[in-house]
């Protein structure tokens, strides 16, 4: 069951049982008025008979033909008189068994009057005095009219009840559908989305409610989405087409060694060659890999307390344990940093940042000819500053604008090899942290990369 068809059936059964109470109320009070009512009426008749009775001293036979005449005109009431000894003194019907029982409470309570119900039949006792005598009358008839007219009432309660829960649930339905239509166009939207047109977005409403709120929750999760299967997608061709040349040359290497090599000399230079291809997969799998984590949701990413000179002693460490000829120089370019150690405090994810330090130093270190880089620290107006500085081969200018491109490799191809990798996850990383990265270079004269990160607002947007 659909959700307007729910919600209308939900508020038809809903009103329905408030209908339903009113309708009894109503009818309940209908029919206490009516017997108030018509009770009035028949002491009204007994007061008038009993007079007629006892004033106009009138023949009985005579006051019963005239009562009978009236009865069928007027559905007069029938009365039985008695004597305050209880014993019949006249009558217009033939007294009813339970007549000696009311009449005996009429006497006992001393009141004026009393009124029982049997069936469709409404009797009333009363006290009646004439020339200094107590008698007791008993008066009886049926509201035919009123239980007529109360009878047509239910009737007509009923039938409008029907037809107000039929049109309570049509237009309880119609308002549900079009509640409920911008949702349904929604899931006709979303449906025409899939991995072909992830660009897709669904349309804003103009007014700004919980649909507009909805839509703007779907289209950013469109966005991640997107992010994240364009990141997949990207990687997956990444792997796809980097590793299939080391892992050609590797196959077709052993392969030739198995064919051709003869000597122990031959085989061990099969194997040195198929060891240095399958180091050059293993670098490029580890670039990948760290892409891929820089590339994560941030909001994904563990964010700690730490100091950004221990992270970048650690990535010196991890350099040098890569290669030995590597020559790192540190200098802190602030004394107030001497006297505050916490101006170098910061909140960030120590992996990430030691992979981005690393990457710097290792490219200032692998084009330039001495394999030295030096790395300037600075922490000044609640800004930590990291530059790493070169005298290598540098950057022609065409090339600097499309340096931090995924696999993009200018003319220092020509000087090492590389995968282009490692520039786009430090510039990956510096936006994950809410840094900045400027680069200075000026080709055969050297290289800057700038760092610069603000641990206040690092604080603010990660904690």
């Amino acid at each position: 069951m659909k959700i307007a068809t729910r919600t209308a059936l939900n508020y038809a059964i809903l009103t329905a049982g408030i209908l339903f109470v009113f309708a009894y109320v109503v009818y309940f009070i209908s029919e206490k008025n009516r017997q108030d009512e018509f009770i009035d009426r028949l002491g009204y008749k007994i007061t008038w008979r009993s007079e007629f009775i006892f004033d106009a001293d009138t023949d009985s036979l005579k006051i019963m033909e005239l009562h009978k005449r009236n009865k069928k005109l007027l559905n007069e009431a029938d009365i039985s008189v008695y004597n305050s000894q209880k014993q019949l003194i006249f009558t217009d019907i033939r007294p009813s068994s339970k007549n000696q029982y009311y009449l005996g409470k009429l006497i006992r309570t001393g009141k004026n009057r009393i009124t029982w119900q049997r069936k469709e039949r409404q009797y009333m006792g009363v006290k009646y005095k004439f020339e200094n005598k107590t008698y007791y009358i008993i008066g009886s008839a049926i509201d035919v009219t009123g239980m007529a007219h109360i009878a047509e009432f239910k009737k007509d309660i009923i039938v409008t009840y029907i037809i107000s829960i039929l049109i309570i649930f049509i237009i309880g339905f119609i308002f549900s559908y079009y509640t409920l239509k911008p949702l349904k166009d929604i899931i006709i939207q979303i449906r025409d989305i899939s991995e072909h047109n992830l660009n897709k977005r669904l349309v804003v409403p103009k007014a700004k409610d919980e649909i507009y709120e909805l839509t703007e929750t779907f289209n950013s999760t469109f966005n991640r989405l997107e992010k994240s299967f364009n990141n997949h997608r990207q990687f997956v061709t990444t792997i796809s087409h980097e590793f299939r040349t080391p892992l050609s040359i590797l196959i077709t290497e052993l392969e030739l060694a198995k064919e051709l090599n003869v000597t122990v000399e031959d085989y061990k230079t099969s194997i040195d060659n198929a060891l240095q291809d399958a180091n050059h997969a293993s670098q490029l799998s580890s670039a990948l890999l760290d892409f891929a984590r820089a590339s994560y949701d941030v909001s994904q990413i563990s964010f700690v307390d730490l100091r950004m000179d221990e992270i970048l002693a650690d990535a010196i460490l991890a350099l040098f344990r890569k290669n030995k000829d590597y020559k790192i120089d540190i200098n802190y370019m602030s004394n107030d940093a001497d006297k505050d150690e916490s101006n170098y405090d910061f909140r960030g994810n120590p992996y990430l940042l030691e992979i981005a330090f690393l990457n710097l130093m290792e490219n200032a270190c692998k084009y330039s000819s001495d394999h030295h880089c030096n790395v300037e620290m600075e922490a000044k107006n609640s800004a930590i500053t990291i530059r790493f500085i070169d005298k290598g081969i540098g950057i022609l200018e065409e090339d600097q604008e499309k340096i931090f491109d995924l696999f993009y490799r200018g003319n220092n191809k020509n000087y090492e090899k590389g995968n282009g990798i490692g520039l786009s996850i430090v510039k990956r990383i510096t936006e994950i942290h809410q840094g900045r990265l400027y680069l200075n270079s000026r080709p055969g004269m050297g290289t800057i990369f700038c760092l610069q990160f603000d641990p206040a607002l690092a604080f603010v947007t990660k904690k």
